[in-house]
């Protein structure tokens, strides 16, 4: 999630540590969840002393890529043309689920597609950093409802 999570007030730190993934809150103002795992202080001096390495979520232009190929993959013609409309412009992400939502088969393969995606993108960013996974990544339990 820390990856591919988009938000400008958030940021992700992996702690060489414990192996936990950990977020700082950027913005001093809150909705309430104050309790984040990291105060400014401690992020930067995990940083300084090397326990924690910032997490650089994906360019959106990866994760549009990987529906744009998603798309070109679907067998059922209407709904390859309703994907590749739906990708063309501002509010692609949106429309692309919004489409996908109406073919519950797809949409899950959509997540597998998408999962693999990233768990190939977690793997290059480890090994980008020098970090040896202990264990192997965690399997979709259950999808957000953000999605």
């Amino acid at each position: 999630m820390a990856l591919t999570w988009r938000s400008d007030e958030l940021e992700y730190f992996l702690d060489l540590r414990s192996g936990e993934v950990r977020q700082y809150r950027l913005s001093a103002f809150t909705d309430g969840a104050e309790d984040f795992e990291l105060s400014e202080d401690e992020a930067t001096a995990g940083l300084a002393e090397g326990s924690l390495v910032r997490i650089e979520r994906l360019e959106a232009s990866m994760e549009y890529g990987w529906m744009t190929e998603f798309a070109a993959s679907v067998t059922n013609t209407r709904l390859r043309d309703r994907l590749e409309i739906a990708l063309d412009g501002r509010g692609a992400f949106r429309r692309f689920k919004d489409v996908l939502a109406e073919y519950p088969t797809e949409r899950e393969r959509w997540f597998r597609f998408h999962d693999e995606r990233v768990r190939k993108a977690m793997r290059e960013w480890l090994e980008e950093h020098d970090i040896e996974p202990t264990t192997a990544p965690p399997e979709r339990r259950e999808e957000m409802t953000s999605e």
